[in-house]
């Protein structure tokens, strides 16, 4: 998910980013000496602008008076979008490219997730749109192009950007999709500005019906349920290693195409991955957008989850949908087999081993690797206590203590206001800038697509088309300017904690969360109360890193000795390559494509797509990403598993 985006001209390559540097920088500055108050510092980058960001298609909006023109207030949008959905019928029905192509703008925008690609690719400016739709179309039977609900309406996200924005659906010869359409208004008349088409269903492989659920067979339902997750008689066609959100939902959208799928899930129970974790957790955004697939969550649901509530329904889930899981369970190897299928055996920690040959492998196990705990000199003699976040639970029985908390991540301000509300006596570490925001302000911009409105919930397939429709260029340009907003609205909240030593910054590229959220998966806080602690000095801050333990110390650099009874390492996670090697095995991860990043077409580099290894897949993300993407490689699965999958997409 991402606001929107696009820059000025290609950014420089990795090697030459001074000139990125310094839009951003010019960027920074703009945003922090609004209204005649005192600018905010501008502090060094925590991360570098190309950091995991090979993305090289930049170019500004396409506002008023450059590439755009003001769509008149009184326009009609269902006949403007009527008239070029027209065009696009045409040239798609005929399988005419440059047709095709001649109705974006110069630097438009065609995401295409599937529908013709068979991955997830982008393609930015015309020049690329015109080279891939000479591949694609003639290769790709397009019918029944129409608009949908909602109506064509004109957007206005700023002074000086409209325009119309439509939803359409078509038909190929083997799957049903869906386009999110956003039309410019310019001096030649209306052009497309971006174009994103996802796959939505399998021509043939329609989603199971219900079935009756009269009880005639000759097992009772408990029975009959033991006996297909056993695996009795049967083996899975998929194996999904991980029970977290992403293994489940993708099971869930499996399971109602029609395809056996086995979860592995090395905890006692389904829900420990969020169970187990610091007792004060509770989900960082509102639950709008979390909804599972197939099962909402019922009305008077937590705004912000608890993490143990949480977990209780990843249980019920799994419950209601009769999906097949084997707790405490784990992989003890791995093979790829030279037919392309797998070997796995299973540990069952008790229950003996079985070896299974699935057809396809899913790794869902987390969004990143391992925990991380840096290796400090002088660990092994302090005479307190060190430990990561990760084994860290209350901070009930550390009343009257010194804490210090080692980094900034969420989990870092969750477990430093955990402490403070106890009136313990607490340090955050931080050694380097960290970008926050208020949840008064962001929430209702980075999550209003999902909001109920007087009590009636959005259509979640058409929240989600708009969140997931818009490409990573103008999604850059568009998360510069909320970072902008917010740093207005917040000043005073962000000024209050560098007054009292707190580094604050723009995030990477100047782009609010939008960067990071695809570089670091994270480097961000959405402030739950940290934050005033704080700036009224209950929460202390210093600046730097732990040098070494001496006895009953903590020294810190500069040679700057402090005494503290416990160390919580708040240091996140190795990379997730580092996950899929210890589960997977040196094979699997040393043929595997990176996997967070940007690519230099605007495509994350492995998650949901091709990740280097033929029927693998790798499922990532949060609750609402598991829920999107899900859906779109459970049908890809599907399609290979039939014989019917499309030519993936490779220039």
């Amino acid at each position: 998910m991402s606001p929107i985006a696009i820059q000025e001209k290609p950014a420089p390559a990795a090697g030459d980013v001074a000139a990125l540097k310094a839009k951003v920088a010019k960027v920074a500055g703009a945003t922090t000496s609004t209204n005649g108050r005192q600018p905010l510092p501008v502090w060094e980058d925590a991360v570098a602008p190309d950091y995991m960001y090979k993305f090289k298609y930049n170019h500004e909006l396409p506002l008023h008076g450059k590439d755009g023109l003001e769509i008149p207030f009184d326009e009609n949008a269902t006949a403007v979008a009527t008239e070029l959905l027209g065009k696009l019928s045409q040239a798609l029905h005929k399988q005419d490219a440059e047709a095709f192509a001649d109705l974006f703008l110069e630097h438009g925008i065609w995401r295409d997730r599937v529908v013709f690609t068979w991955d997830y690719r982008t393609f930015n400016f015309r020049d690329n749109i015109l080279k891939a739709a000479s591949t694609l179309l003639p290769r790709t039977p397009v019918s029944g192009v129409t608009l949908i609900d909602p109506p064509p309406s004109i957007e206005r996200p700023y002074n000086d950007l409209s325009f119309i924005q439509c939803h359409i659906k078509f038909d190929t010869d083997k799957v049903g999709a869906s386009a999110l359409c956003n039309i410019i208004h310019t001096p030649v008349g209306y052009r497309i500005w971006t174009l994103n088409t996802v796959i939505e269903s399998l021509h043939g492989f329609s989603e199971i019906p219900e079935r009756d659920g009269h009880m005639t067979g000759p097992h009772s339902w408990p029975a009959q349920r033991a006996m297909d997750n056993e695996m009795v008689e049967h083996e899975p066609e998929v194996l999904i290693i991980g029970g977290g959100q992403n293994g489940l939902m993708t099971a869930a959208r499996l399971k109602a195409l029609g395809v056996t799928a086995l979860i592995i899930e090395r905890n006692p129970r389904i829900g420990d991955n969020w169970r187990g974790r610091y007792e004060a957790l509770s989900l960082h955004l509102p639950h709008w957008g979390d909804h599972f697939a197939y099962m909402p969550y019922p009305n008077h649901w937590p705004m912000y989850c608890p993490a143990a509530k949480l977990a209780d329904w990843f249980e019920w889930y799994v419950s209601a949908m009769e999906l097949n899981v084997w707790t405490g369970s784990s992989v003890s190897s791995c093979r790829q087999d030279e037919n392309g299928g797998w070997t796995v055996e299973v540990d069952r920690s008790g229950k003996g081993k079985r070896v299974f040959h699935p057809k396809q492998l899913i790794m869902a196990t987390s969004l990143a690797g391992v925990p991380y705990s840096p290796s400090i000199p002088g660990r092994d003699t302090f005479t307190g206590v060190v430990r990561h976040s990760t084994e860290h639970d209350s901070s009930r029985e550390w009343v009257g203590k010194r804490v210090l908390i080692v980094g900034t991540s969420s989990s870092g301000f969750d477990t430093a206001y955990d402490f403070a509300r106890r009136g313990v006596d607490v340090t955050i570490l931080q050694r380097s800038p960290t970008y926050i925001m208020s949840l008064t302000h962001s929430v209702p911009r980075v999550m209003g697509l999902y909001k109920p409105v007087n009590g009636k919930r959005p259509d979640i397939e058409v929240a989600d088309r708009l969140a997931y429709g818009m490409p990573v260029g103008p999604g850059e340009e568009m998360g510069r300017r909320l970072g902008v907003e917010l740093t207005e609205l917040d000043y005073d909240l962000l000024q209050g904690l560098e007054d009292r030593g707190f580094k604050t910054w723009r995030g990477q590229r100047a782009t609010s969360t939008q960067t990071l959220g695809y570089t670091k998966n994270g480097g961000f806080y959405f402030d739950a109360g940290a934050c005033e602690q704080i700036i009224n000095g209950n929460i202390k801050v210093e600046q730097g890193w732990i040098d070494h333990f001496e006895g009953d110390n903590v020294v810190l650099n500069g040679g700057r000795e402090q005494q503290y009874d416990l160390v919580i390492l708040a240091t996140g996670f190795s990379n997730t390559i580092d996950s899929v090697r210890r589960t997977l095995g040196d094979d699997v991860a040393d043929r595997h494509k990176p996997i967070w990043g940007m690519d230099e077409e605007g495509e994350l580099n492995s998650a949901w797509r091709d990740a280097g290894i033929p029927n693998y897949w790798l499922m990532v993300g949060t609750l609402q990403a598991a829920r999107y993407h899900s859906a779109k490689v459970a049908l890809r699965i599907k399609a290979r598993l039939e014989g019917i999958d499309g030519e993936r997409y490779l220039e």
